[in-house]
């Protein structure tokens, strides 16, 4: 869940193989020159709390966000037919408020690790970027200019329960194959159907707190940190449910 958290970064960019790895003391600087550059030919990646944040700045639940401007084949922000952001405005982004944390952390790529090691490597620019490099500050006052905490915060939080939902898979598929089918199923495109892929459903904020909170009698929170947390709290008790306690 946390895109930032496997082998893929967060940021829709190639990496150079010779890229050199940094943390937050390390040194580095970029001043964006609104040039629009990078918001062409970019798969950007979305998580739960992306999702939550623009379809809250579009005035839209997440489900209809999903349908709207989501890749069916991945949770990867749509693109304009000659491959610009759908959001790319006259050369601005429409909904730069709220961008996704890969648009934060642009020029660089965050990695971390299952056990919450977190690297950054810069992203391959495009060659007549009009961006400017430079040394005279660090990664973490980068981020913090770009105001990526709380979505850093959401995506290591729900990296977490990724994580805890893998080890419950690898637990108990092994013992009940009978699941695996059904599994499948919940993750990915039926072969025989137009429909949504079942990842859909499962970023659907808006949709799992829905049904969370009838569940347990409780009222459906409004604000973006208190689905997130309703959010979280569902996921936790499916997963408590089904063998993927906490560590």
């Amino acid at each position: 869940m946390n895109g930032a958290g496997t082998a893929d970064p967060v940021g829709g960019a190639a990496t150079p193989p010779d890229a050199p790895t940094w943390r937050r003391d390390d040194a580095f600087s970029y001043q964006c020159r609104a040039c629009g550059r990078c918001c062409h030919h970019k798969r950007i990646p979305l998580g739960p709390y992306d999702i939550l944040r623009l379809a809250r700045h579009l005035g839209l639940k997440t489900g209809e966000f999903l349908r709207r401007h989501v890749e069916r084949d991945g949770p990867w922000l749509s693109a304009t037919p000659d491959g610009a952001c759908m959001f790319l405005d006259a050369g601005r982004c429409a909904v730069h408020a709220d961008r996704p944390l890969a648009c934060r952390v642009y020029p660089l790529g965050r990695w971390v690790t299952a056990s919450g090691e977190e690297t950054f490597r810069e992203l391959r620019p495009h060659p007549q970027t009009e961006g400017r490099y430079g040394r005279d500050g660090t990664v973490a006052q980068y981020l913090e200019r770009q105001g990526v905490a709380p979505y850093v915060a959401a995506a290591d939080r729900l990296q977490a329960l990724f994580y805890r939902l893998l080890d419950a898979l690898q637990g108990v598929l092994p013992r009940r194959p009978e699941l695996r089918a059904a599994a499948e199923a919940a993750l990915l495109i039926p072969a025989d159907s137009d429909g949504p892929p079942g990842f859909m459903e499962w970023l659907d904020a808006d949709g799992v707190v829905a049904r969370y909170c009838v569940d347990m009698g409780r009222a459906v929170p409004e604000t973006v940190e208190a689905v997130l947390q309703a959010y979280i709290e569902a996921i936790d008790t499916w997963l408590k449910t089904t063998g993927g306690e906490a560590a």
